[in-house]
């Protein structure tokens, strides 16, 4: 199977997202993460019709401050632009697991649209114990398959922990990785030795820590294609 890479685009306007997720796909990515929370305040319905053609390559996120994002207003109106960004019928949605576990009627609508989720959890400051990882997942299945778990390596076994992961996730499409230095070895190789759908690179800079550019994470997979060959 041939590794996809997607590019989480940032922007404060709806011309410069737009641009970017053309280049990013047009520079090789498979998919794009559109990151509706680094806007300015009122840009965002002019960058959703921006983006519209490119949906079905789109992952559609808003994410909170509390989990690494950049949106602005309170939570209500955060939750609202989610069922806004749902109702484009994206490829995936982003939604972290604690907003679905804390609005009820939120996570009712989703399901109700037959909106493909990708449930996310992040810990940016550790690695958490296998078996905590385990009851994660658990209560991801509850919303969706598609789930995403990502945090913070504080050493090489971090990374091989959550790679090891992958052998308990046949019947999900799991996204297993770590952030930081010593999770960069966790990114390429989610792909390869896991069942992940896709990995995620910066177009030009990271957006992450640890997180390589869709060049470098291209060149490391053609590299590996032309070894394996």
């Amino acid at each position: 199977m041939v590794a996809k890479i997607c590019v989480s685009i940032t922007a404060e306007n709806a011309k410069l997202m737009s641009q970017k997720a053309r280049e990013a796909l047009s520079s090789g990515a498979d998919f794009v993460e559109i990151r509706f929370d680094s806007l300015r305040p009122g840009a965002l319905e002019a960058a959703l019709d921006a983006v519209k053609d490119l949906k079905s390559k789109s992952v559609f996120t808003i994410r909170a401050a509390s989990q690494g994002g950049n949106f602005a207003g309170s939570e209500p109106d955060r939750i609202q632009w989610i069922r806004r960004i749902a109702e484009q019928r994206p490829m995936l949605i982003d939604v972290e697991l604690e907003t679905l576990k804390n609005n009820d009627d939120l996570a009712d609508f989703l399901d109700g649209s037959k909106t493909s989720i990708l449930v996310s959890w992040h810990d940016f400051q550790k690695t958490p114990p296998t078996n905590e990882i385990a009851d994660i997942l658990a209560e991801m299945r509850v919303y969706s398959n598609f789930v995403k778990i990502v945090t913070m390596a504080k050493s090489t076994e971090d990374s091989l922990r959550l790679l090891e992961m992958y052998e308990h996730t046949r019947d999900l499409h799991p996204i297993i990785f770590a952030m930081g230095e010593f999770g960069v070895i966790s990114r390429v190789l989610c792909t390869i030795i896991g069942n992940a759908p896709f990995t995620y690179a910066g177009l030009e800079n990271a957006i992450a820590p640890g997180q390589l550019t869709l060049k470098q994470m291209r060149k490391l997979y053609d590299g590996m294609a032309d070894t394996r060959a």
